[in-house]
């Protein structure tokens, strides 16, 4: 399947917004914290706004969740950042050969196949939450991080973490 890293990096902003709530997550420091540019988070807050699962607070970049997190499945997430549309997902040979029997019947063949295969994924992701993944990491960890900690290395690192905006403490 052709998938790009959209997706897992919209679940890390996420996760980062609703395990942080009190802190100004802006593109920049997801961008420091997934190791890629703040263009392309700030792109992937478009589709996330677009997709009415996040709202951005013009002027300051602040960002909060327009859903609690455990009403945000990473379907969701999927479906506002990639396609779902098996013909884009799996691409054919634009060149296929109409006079050999393969060439000619291999999509209409492989759809029923590939649109099942859409679907499990579908069911799979629609199976858990962005609250579900946030508790997973504070279990991971064992114990809630502590925010005085991440605060402080936000700010060490030239990072406004004022929050500007009603973040509500969606899904904890």
């Amino acid at each position: 399947m052709r998938v790009s890293t959209q997706f897992t990096i919209a679940v890390h902003a996420l996760i980062m917004i609703a395990y942080f709530p009190d802190i100004r997550v802006t593109s920049e420091m997801v961008a420091e914290s997934v190791g890629n540019n703040p263009v392309i988070i700030r792109n992937i807050y478009g589709k996330l706004k677009k997709a009415g699962i996040l709202s951005i607070q013009r002027g300051t970049g602040a960002t909060s969740l327009t859903k609690t997190a455990n009403e945000i499945t990473l379907w969701d997430v999927y479906q506002a950042v990639e396609t779902d549309a098996v013909d884009e997902i799996f691409k054919f040979s634009d060149t296929l050969s109409g006079a050999c029997p393969v060439g000619s019947s291999i999509k209409e063949l492989l759809f029923i196949h590939l649109q099942e295969a859409v679907n499990s994924l579908k069911d799979s992701l629609s199976k858990t939450t962005i609250e579900e993944l946030r508790f997973e990491i504070e279990r991971h960890y064992n114990q809630k991080v502590d925010f005085a900690v991440i605060v402080d290395w936000y700010k060490k690192n030239g990072f406004d973490t004022n929050s500007s905006t009603n973040h509500q403490n969606h899904g904890k």
